[in-house]
């Protein structure tokens, strides 16, 4: 699933090679230890890639060759972190032979984060399960009238159906069969020569229970949790103060705000030691003071940044926050752009020959030139429960685009290593836009071309010409600067 960017997806802009799953088009285990999800809805903090509107129209995509000659799909949401998934739409046969799927999110789905969960039973090939699932937010529908419904409440929708996972059940699907959900939801598309007509496949596959073996209660809607801080006229100590109260920076007026958390304990991050005196007459409650104020006192070379609270009483607490008297100097020194790291080379023998790069990881891809490359697939031969992939269907770049040799990890899991690769790594080449003035480490970084006079920027991992810089500038040491 690229749209939405599914949990640990290389197509996340904002996740970095730490913590992406290289083989995110793989199936779940045959044993269901990493349903849902691969286990990865329990990351936290939880960061939704898109927003839904309840009713209306919304697309997912899918990345990938390798389709296994179809089979049957789902689209669901979860309000509970994955214990229950809700089926928002189902594509019974032929799926997924296109790329891209629209669906509605029911009017009736609540406001708030959701996961969202792709869900797809093959045709041809080895009996599996295949998951994404991606954190979204889900916005409330404008008020409307709504159309007559068979499900009209979101709790009251059908719920995914599971099946080749031994841990979760008994279910299993036969090679050649599409399976026919028997509660597919409302919103249903039928290929491959099915319709509603066609019979259910048998079994209780979409039982709620059991939940998956990755299934943690984290309470995706956040608790209120209301802190307190008491000052008292025997305090006069040396403190840890926790981020949600330190000292701010800003002098303007300022309320006391409740902090949320989840119920998953984490830990309080702290900032600078304070020590405070208080001359209050008695303890007074932070919480008893609907507002409290700030006067900011510091000067340039001072050692300490003094902050008086005068609360709407006689009470005022003075916080004295020790700083370095001076700071580092900022660093002048300028370096090159970062040089790229050195690419595999292209695949210009048999690929699935001594000199090739055996085994590979489904749906990956792998350059045997600038402008050719085959993708990892299923080997379809006689022998079909043998668990073998091989690279195949050679094709042809688009024009402006090219062939990129690239090397991926393996996902901690994977015990497998594919031979003539570096040890850990496999081939996961890129179909990318074409570099003919090379390769750079770091976007958005700037390289000086013509003494100045032009430059180039880093952009997905290429030098893209940017032509002449403005007129009374000049480009040096890889910034525009007054000429």
């Amino acid at each position: 699933m690229s749209w939405p960017y599914a949990l640990h997806s290389k197509f996340n802009p904002n996740n970095d090679y730490t913590i992406i799953d290289y083989s995110m088009t793989a199936p779940l285990f045959p044993d269901g230890s990493n349903f849902p999800c691969k286990g990865y809805q329990n990351d936290l903090p939880f960061e939704p890639v898109a927003e839904f509107v309840a009713g209306s129209v919304h697309n997912l995509t899918l990345a990938g060759s390798a389709t296994h000659n179809g089979g049957s799909c789902q689209i669901a949401l979860s309000y509970d972190n994955g214990a229950t998934f809700r089926v928002i739409k189902s594509i019974i046969g032929g799926c997924p032979l296109v790329p891209s799927y629209d669906f509605t999110v029911p009017t009736m789905a609540p406001p708030g984060n959701a996961l969202l969960a792709w869900t797809w039973q093959n045709l041809s090939g080895n009996r599996e399960f295949y998951m994404n699932c991606a954190q979204i937010n889900v916005v409330a529908a404008a008020a409307r009238r709504r159309p007559r419904q068979t499900y009209n409440t979101f709790d009251n929708l059908p719920l995914i159906w599971k099946a080749n996972m031994g841990g979760i059940n008994d279910c299993a699907t036969i090679e050649g069969v599409d399976v026919v959900y028997p509660h597919p939801g409302s919103s249903v598309t039928y290929g491959n020569g099915l319709s509603d007509s066609s019979p259910p496949t048998v079994g209780t596959c979409d039982a709620a229970k059991p939940y998956g073996k990755t299934y943690d209660d984290l309470a995706l809607t956040p608790s209120l949790e209301i802190k307190f801080v008491t000052f008292s006229s025997t305090i006069n100590s040396t403190i840890s103060t926790p981020a949600s109260y330190a000292a701010s920076s800003t002098s303007k007026a300022t309320s006391i705000k409740a902090t949320t958390s989840t119920k998953r304990p984490r830990p309080v991050r702290t900032r600078s030691k304070a020590s405070i005196s208080s001359h209050a007459p008695r303890s007074a409650a932070m919480g008893d003071y609907p507002q409290i104020k700030l006067a900011m006192m510091t000067t340039p070379t001072a050692s300490t940044l003094t902050v008086t609270i005068e609360e709407e009483c006689e009470t005022t607490a003075t916080i004295t926050i020790n700083r370095p008297s001076q700071m580092p100097a900022a660093s002048t020194t300028r370096s090159d752009p970062p040089v790229a790291s050195p690419r595999p080379p292209y695949a210009t023998g048999d690929p699935n020959g001594a000199d090739g790069y055996l085994p590979c990881v489904p749906g990956t891809f792998l350059c045997t030139s600038r402008t050719t490359w085959q993708t990892c697939n299923y080997n379809d031969g006689t022998v079909k429960s043998s668990m073998e992939w091989v690279w195949g269907y050679e094709r042809t770049v688009a024009a402006g685009m090219e062939c990129l040799p690239f090397l991926s990890p393996y996902a901690d899991h994977m015990s497998m290593q594919q031979s003539n690769s570096p040890s850990g790594m496999y081939r996961d080449d890129r179909y990318i836009r074409a570099r003919p003035d090379g390769d750079c480490a770091s976007d958005g970084t700037l390289r000086c071309t013509y003494e100045g006079y032009q430059f180039d920027i880093c952009d997905q991992g290429g030098w893209v010409r940017m032509g002449s810089v403005a007129g009374g500038t000049i480009c040096r040491d890889g910034e525009i600067v007054a000429a």
